[in-house]
Parts: C-alpha cells; sequence; structure tokens
C-alpha cells in the first residue's frame, strides 16, 4: 500500500464518515434525498475503494522485523474523532450553507492528503476491530501508528510488521 494512490485512498476514505453524518443531518433537517443519496454514494465508494486497496496491499507486502523502544495504546483517538470530525460537520447543514466554501475545502484537503506524512487512523479500520498503537523504534523514530488486532502489552509481543506507509504499520502476527 505504500503507493501515493492507496496512501491517498487511505486518507481520504477516513472522511466517509463524515458524509453519512451530513447526509443524516441533511436528510433530517431538510426533508430532501438527492443530496443525502449523493454523500452516501461517495462514502460507500470511499469504503469499497479502501477496502479493496486496503486487502490488495496487506496482502503484498513482506513483513520486516522490528525492535521497538516504547508501545503505548492509542484508540482514544476514536472519541476525539466524533467530538472533532463528526458533529461540528453536522452543524453545517443549515440554511446558509455555502457549497463553494465547503468545494474549496474539499480541494484544499483532496490536495494535501497525498503528502501527508502522519498516519491518520482511520475508523473502518476500528470497525474491523483493530487496535492503534504508538510506537517507537529503536532507530530513534517515533510516531509510528501500529494497527494490530492483538492488544500489546509489551514491545517484546512485537517482532514483524509490514510498513503500509512511511509512519503506518501493521502487525503481521496479529492480522
Amino acid at each position: 500500500m505504500p503507493n501515493r494512490l492507496q496512501k491517498f485512498i487511505y486518507n481520504v476514505s477516513a472522511a466517509a464518515p463524515i458524509c453519512i453524518t451530513f447526509a443524516f443531518v441533511w436528510y433530517i433537517l431538510k426533508q430532501t434525498w438527492i443530496v443525502p443519496l449523493v454523500y452516501v454514494t461517495v462514502c460507500l465508494l470511499l469504503v469499497v475503494a479502501f477496502a479493496v486497496s486496503f486487502s490488495y496491499g496487506t496482502r503484498h507486502l513482506a513483513p520486516i522485523p522490528i525492535r521497538t523502544n516504547d508501545i503505548s495504546p492509542n484508540d482514544s483517538w476514536f472519541v476525539v474523532y466524533i467530538f472533532t470530525y463528526l458533529l461540528p460537520f453536522a452543524s453545517m447543514v443549515v440554511d446558509d450553507f455555502e457549497l463553494s466554501i465547503c468545494g474549496s475545502l474539499a480541494i484544499i484537503i483532496l490536495s494535501v492528503a497525498p503528502f501527508i506524512n502522519s498516519a491518520i487512523p482511520n475508523p473502518f479500520l476500528f470497525a474491523k476491530r483493530y487496535h492503534f498503537h504508538q510506537i517507537s523504534g529503536e532507530n530513534g523514530i517515533s510516531g509510528y501508528v501500529l494497527l494490530s488486532k492483538r492488544i500489546l502489552r509489551k514491545k517484546q509481543d512485537l517482532k514483524l510488521v509490514n510498513r503500509i506507509s512511511d509512519f503506518l504499520l501493521l502487525d503481521v502476527e496479529g492480522r
């Protein structure tokens, strides 16, 4: 998954829950179904693209050994995701909704997404029962996000990973 298209799909698909939230709130407040249908379709396309990309990437990555200095849980981001992304975005569905402003913001986000070095935890992986961990390597680099279906308690529990992107790793033993 290390190519730019897959990284782009991974980062942009993290916004799919925002599309669902927007569609739901729009339908409740405006009682129209065309705009929500468009957003639900976009969300479904993002989910399918992410599932195909992630599945392909995980099947074709070679495991690499890793030695870590520190492993800490990072699942709390999901609560922060709900409060910082979903709830404020839901309030945008009001009568003074400006499509040009939202479109401009979307273009800026889409143009920056392929070049983001940090690993954004993806909510779909949380739904697939992955846990997120912050790890620091013995090489002095910190800020890695590790995806694992195991709950890691000791740094010795982690031996092999797949590199999904620059700072996103997948636990080979805990898939």
